[in-house]
């Protein structure tokens, strides 16, 4: 084994007609709402695409997981790398104790889990040439680095034949936060003077990300790969706490508890229940309030500006959803993607965009 070391529900489909929400346009001037509106910005045009047979998963994160049922749900077998001493909590965290056969399978999924990629001489059923094709990249925090992505992407088990050689994978996905956001918000697993500087961690990103666009199969130099770097706001939700499509896609509550912080499940749960639906913005971008917005939300105090920015489509400047965005990594491998400038409406996929929440009702 090579060591990495240095069901889809009617709540999450808009997602497939992503929209903007403060800005009129994923481009142009930002103009400001009290009843925000929304345009699409992505086709439906690639609506027939195939999901892989099988997606190779790196975290680790709680992210991975979500994504790892998401896919699952959509008919993809998954192979999730994560290191040995997460897999006990991540097999209680994955099952939500809602749906008995999704819950099944999720254990399954960390039953095969590894803690790196498989090898000619792992018996049959590791995963070595054995149908994965993609592989997403999804870590929350600063962990994964560029000689992790050379090894994956050159990896000699893709493919289904294991007596013949495939050069890459068909599809890589990259998933980071966005360069900057508007609000600091705390992670799920924030504990204070352990964590790095948010600088030391935006340049780790930022090292990746270029590390990413320089790796051969990324950019085409080998192999035939798609590749799209997804972005994402501070990231809340997960749990199967909203509609009860998301009884078969939620993870644990029980993970919500690890934060320090106060009143973060509730948090948590807010996006469950109310921030399913989705901003599509291509590039690496937020969706700033403008300031006059401010001025007409300064008056609705706290139950009533709750309610305000949980109805009528309000969308988030820069927090995601882990269900809305796994649902786009879900979309990004069964689409084609597009190369930078090129202005299509087949519904492809931008090589690098953002996805942000806003609420659903």
């Amino acid at each position: 084994m090579i060591s990495l070391t240095p069901r889809v529900v009617v709540a999450l489909a808009v997602l497939a007609s992503a929209a903007t929400a403060f800005a009129p346009a994923v481009s142009g001037p930002r103009t400001a709402t009290s009843s925000p509106t929304s345009t699409t910005s992505l086709s439906m045009g690639a609506s027939n695409g195939e999901m892989p047979e099988k997606v190779l998963v790196i975290g680790p994160s709680l992210l991975q997981l979500v994504v790892a049922k998401a896919l699952k749900a959509r008919g993809s077998d998954v192979l999730m790398v994560c290191p040995n001493d997460k897999k006990e909590r991540f097999t209680e965290y994955i099952q939500n104790g809602l749906d008995e056969e999704a819950d099944e399978a999720a254990v399954e999924i960390m039953e095969k889990s590894l803690f790196g990629l498989p090898e000619e001489s792992d018996p049959v059923g590791f995963g070595w040439r054995e149908g994965i094709t993609s592989v997403v990249v999804c870590a929350e925090d600063p962990v994964v680095g560029g000689g992790v992505i050379d090894t994956v992407m050159s990896w000699d088990g893709f493919g289904n034949d294991r007596g013949t050689y495939v050069d890459g994978p068909k599809k890589a996905i990259l998933c980071v936060p966005l360069a900057s956001k508007i609000n600091k918000e705390k992670k799920a697993n924030w504990i204070p003077i352990f964590n790095l500087s948010q600088k030391d961690e935006d340049k780790i990103w930022e090292t990746l990300v270029t590390d990413w666009k320089e790796n051969p199969f990324i950019s085409n130099d080998k192999g035939n790969c798609e590749s799209t770097i997804i972005r994402f706001g501070s990231l809340l939700g997960g749990g199967p706490d909203g509609p009860m499509q998301l009884e078969p896609l939620g993870i644990n509550e029980r993970c919500y508890k690890m934060s320090l912080e106060q009143y973060r499940d509730l948090r948590e749960r807010s996006f469950d229940r109310y921030r399913l639906a989705a901003q599509i913005l291509e590039g690496d971008d937020v969706n700033k309030k403008p300031d006059n917005q401010e001025e007409k939300e300064k008056n609705i105090k706290g139950e009533e500006k709750e309610a305000f920015q949980a109805s009528m489509g309000y969308p988030e400047q820069d927090r995601t959803n882990r269900h809305t965005l796994s649902q786009a990594i879900c979309e990004s491998l069964r689409r084609p993607i597009r190369k930078a400038g090129e202005g299509t409406d087949n519904g492809s996929v931008p090589s690098e965009f953002t996805v942000l929440s806003k609420s659903l009702s």
